[in-house]
């Protein structure tokens, strides 16, 4: 992996940290939903994105970009759905802890299936690494049609990221 790949994952998990590490009274559940976002981030691996996924299958969601505190909900919903029942709640807790404004560096989505949030992902682009975004992030409720929700997500992600990117890579 190139060394600008691993410093725009340092900056993504520092991003989402300060959510909870600069608050002035963060909750011990946020707290423990951070410790157990950067454990899963510690596990993953990035892989460069050569060719783009057919954005045929995206039309099974509806795409939202996270720009209100309850689409922040429904995105720490469904992303907080990969965890058991108590680890889920301290995912929860944390990732409503996240706010946005129109200098994040990180861009949020929910997809809708048949109206009700069903999908969602990242996609982190930064200054300090013009050249290169990383879609992260990328999960849906665990439904009988789950993997097709996270494909969905991910090429339309990968859509999106790849008008503005030199290099996109996914973890």
């Amino acid at each position: 992996m190139q060394p600008q790949v691993t410093q725009l994952i340092t900056l993504k998990n520092a991003w989402m940290a300060s959510h909870i590490l600069d608050a002035e009274f963060p909750t011990p559940l946020s707290q423990q939903g951070l410790a157990i976002y950067e454990a899963a981030q510690a596990e993953r691996n990035a892989t460069q994105i050569q060719d783009a996924p057919s954005l045929a299958q995206t039309e099974l969601l509806s795409f939202y970009p996270v720009d209100c505190h309850p689409l922040t909900i429904r995105y720490a919903m469904v992303s907080a759905s990969q965890w058991a029942d108590q680890e889920s709640e301290a995912m929860v807790e944390f990732l409503t802890q996240i706010m946005l404004d129109d200098d994040s560096p990180a861009r949020l989505y929910v997809g809708f299936y048949q109206g009700k949030p069903a999908a969602c992902g990242m996609i982190f682009s930064h200054p300090d690494c013009p050249d290169v975004t990383l879609i992260s992030d990328i999960c849906a409720f665990p439904l009988a049609n789950q993997d097709a929700l996270v494909s969905a997500m991910t090429a339309w992600l990968i859509a999106q990221a790849s008008e503005q990117a030199e290099q996109l890579w996914i973890c």
